[in-house]
């Protein structure tokens, strides 16, 4: 569970350059709403197929995601300008995080194929740890966005979206509501200063 959650961590937070297939117009152009399907598979430095995970995507322009992992692990993981949530659906634990600066970073590529080179060139060092080196975005035909990476270890990590026709997509498919019978952690940041004026 953790390490699918920390290689998503790494697609949402990294900085790097990205190509793009220029002979065909880019899937999602001129569109502010998107869903579908996405696999996701992580090889060793070998070459060995080291995780595989697969699912249901929906993203608002520019700064709403929405994950639902379905395999190995059942999780739900929302992102929006106001909070991180995750729902390990198997554990029944949901945690509240702070949200990353989503506008920024590779995952809003998937909408016009473009992200600017970051001053100090590929890959960054996060507050997750590690830096994303070589990200490239690219689409090989006009249902089909290919996201890939490789991480410190030498692992690459390959991210295929197969987009439906476009549906009806609006705020409320990134609310969180927290089920009555979960944990809910509350890690955020503003949660820690409630409970230091509480003091």
């Amino acid at each position: 569970m953790t390490r699918v959650l920390n290689l998503w961590f790494l697609l949402l937070i990294a900085i790097a350059p990205v190509s793009v297939a220029e002979e065909l117009a880019w899937p999602l152009e001129g569109k502010s709403t998107a869903s579908g399907k996405f696999q996701q598979t992580v090889t060793g430095v070998n070459g060995d197929l080291a995780l595989y995970s697969s699912g249901q995507f929906v993203a608002m322009k520019p700064d709403h995601f929405r994950w639902n992992i379905e395999s190995p692990d059942r999780q739900l993981l929302i992102a929006t300008p106001k909070a991180f949530w995750q729902w390990d659906k198997d554990l029944d634990v949901v945690i509240l995080r702070d949200a990353p600066e989503l506008t920024h970073l590779p995952i809003s590529a998937i909408w016009d194929g473009a992200l600017s080179e970051s001053p100090s060139g590929g890959g960054v060092t996060h507050q997750f740890g590690g830096g994303v080196k070589n990200l490239s975005v690219s689409s090989p035909d006009k249902n089909t966005i290919v996201v890939i990476f490789k991480d410190p270890l030498g692992q690459e990590t390959r991210f295929e979206f197969t987009l439906d026709t476009q549906a009806a997509i609006s705020l409320s498919s990134f609310e969180m509501t927290v089920p009555e019978d979960a944990d809910f952690y509350d890690e955020s940041s503003s949660s820690a200063r409630h409970s230091e004026a509480v003091e």
